[in-house]
């Protein structure tokens, strides 16, 4: 299997990457560190070219409402193909974030995923994953005052929706440690 990634170097994205990779799949990064940025629609497109070829887009890196762009365009591209798109969201879909822009893109991002995965049209199969909170650089301020997911455990839980037969669509996945120990 081919699998492209959106912030393949950091967070949950490594530990994408890292894992489908051991697993034998070959997966191809997209990234600021290597040239890459999804604030930038040329890039976007670039992106898009590039992972024509691949069996699953993990999009995964935030800028804003970027992801919700890249979103509704590769859904235009693979939306009558065998393809599969993966959309990591976030908690803070449900409330309150620590910013209220990240707050507001991920809300959108959720209402521009719900009209991917609920066209009846389509071939391609839409999951949603919205994890809590996953000890990564943008969790920094709350490290050792919250509970966190570590990103590999993420990786595992994303991988086991992605590897479902073709015909099976785990539409949503929201997922986080509970607070008891």
């Amino acid at each position: 299997m081919k699998i492209a990634i959106t912030g393949h170097s950091r967070g949950i994205g490594k530990a994408l990457y890292d894992h489908f990779t051991q697993q034998g799949h070959t997966c191809m990064g997209f990234s600021r560190s290597n040239g890459y940025d999804i604030g930038k629609p040329q890039d976007i497109t670039r992106i898009l070219d590039a992972s024509e070829d691949c069996d699953v887009f993990i999009n995964n890196a935030y800028h804003r409402f970027s992801q919700s762009n890249i979103l509704t365009h590769n859904f235009d591209r693979w939306k009558d193909l065998e393809k599969t798109i993966v959309v990591i969201n976030s908690r803070t879909r449900f409330g309150q974030g620590l910013n209220r822009e990240y707050n507001m893109s991920k809300k959108q991002l959720h209402k521009d995923t719900i009209k991917c995965f609920t066209d009846p049209d389509k071939q391609c199969r839409v999951i949603s994953i919205s994890p809590g909170y996953v000890e990564t650089d943008l969790t920094k301020p709350v490290h050792g005052k919250v509970k966190m997911m570590t990103p590999q455990h993420c990786a595992e839980l994303i991988s086991w929706c992605v590897l479902q037969p073709f015909e099976v669509e785990i539409a949503e996945l929201s997922m986080w440690l509970t607070r008891t120990e």
